[in-house]
């Protein structure tokens, strides 16, 4: 049986679609999946409809073969660390994840021991007696993750826990989660950049504007996102001799000058570039300056969503 299961699942606001209908499944041993797809994409609507918050419009949706809508036995299964954080600031970490224990049941004994074993999870044992004003933004993350294990899920979703976090911070919480993922937690993290997910996921759901645009593993994926073509603009002591380099390898999608700079359309930027690196680093192409005009999510999906062959 499948951990996740949606069947045609969609949600509406109003006559607002957030969600169109939407159909995959996850398997129930742990593994992380990436949720990808640029701001408005709908990954947060995607993540109420798992996490119960709200019903689904139409469709199915199945979490451990039960709807988690106002299902307390779903829920209690589920942890989740929604984007950003509201802490009282003066409110001690520990204290504060006592009574999130007591919320979810716990209490005596079992609460000091799920306090225990999460704040070593997340390694803030000795810094949960400080208030949430003195924490930094990756202390304060590692305390949200804290407060959505303390009922040992088996489901565990996070709505863009990178944002704002150096990448130091950032590293240290991809650990985090693999080693959840490792004892059998099934992980979703939601997120509109690429590399974060690529690094951190063995499989991604790509949506964009409310549908799930692909699935696939890290692998797939990103030969689907070759296909896109980049644009690089090309600053050169002679532009012309970059176009008729560029014209000799099939990759060129199209061709323009601009202001004295060569501007290349490529197809699979991943073969292209290293034959462009080593053009230059021979003395072949005697390159000033290379600026990707449009390497961002938003114009991948746009790509993707059109009629490409």
């Amino acid at each position: 049986m499948a951990m996740i299961q949606l069947e045609r699942a969609s949600l509406r606001y109003g006559d607002i679609l957030g969600l169109s209908p939407t159909t995959f499944s996850l398997p129930e041993e742990g593994g992380i999946t990436g949720l990808l797809g640029p701001n408005g994409a709908g990954k947060s609507t995607l993540i109420q409809i798992l996490a119960g918050l709200l019903p689904p419009s139409g469709g199915d949706v199945r979490i451990f073969g039960e709807a988690p809508w106002r299902n307390p036995a779903v829920l209690a299964r589920i942890g989740l660390v929604p984007e950003g954080d509201r802490f009282p600031t003066g409110l001690q970490a520990r204290r504060w994840l006592r009574m999130m224990g007591q919320l979810s049941g716990l209490e005596g004994a079992a609460l000091e021991a799920a306090l225990a074993r999460s704040l070593g999870i997340v390694g803030m044992a000795d810094r949960a007696h400080l208030p949430f004003s003195a924490m930094s933004k990756g202390m304060r993350q590692r305390i949200r993750l804290a407060q959505s294990l303390l009922h040992e899920p088996r489901l565990l979703i996070l709505d863009e826990p990178f944002n704002g976090l150096d990448p130091e911070a950032r590293l240290e919480l991809m650990d985090m989660l693999r080693g959840l993922a490792a004892g059998g937690v099934r992980v979703l993290v939601s997120s509109h950049i690429l590399g974060e997910v690529a690094q951190l996921t063995d499989r991604i759901l790509l949506l964009f504007r409310g549908r799930l645009l692909a699935e696939g593993s890290v692998a797939e994926i990103r030969e689907l996102l070759d296909r896109h073509p980049v644009e690089l603009r090309i600053g050169a002591e002679s532009a012309r001799a970059v176009a008729r380099w560029a014209v000799e390898h099939p990759e060129l999608v199209a061709l323009r000058m601009d202001n004295g700079s060569a501007v290349l359309s490529v197809r699979n930027p991943r073969s292209f570039l290293p034959r462009l690196q080593a053009a230059v680093a021979s003395g072949e192409l005697p390159l000033q300056s290379l600026d990707p005009l449009d390497m961002n999510l938003d114009a991948v999906f746009q790509y993707l969503t059109t009629d490409h062959a």
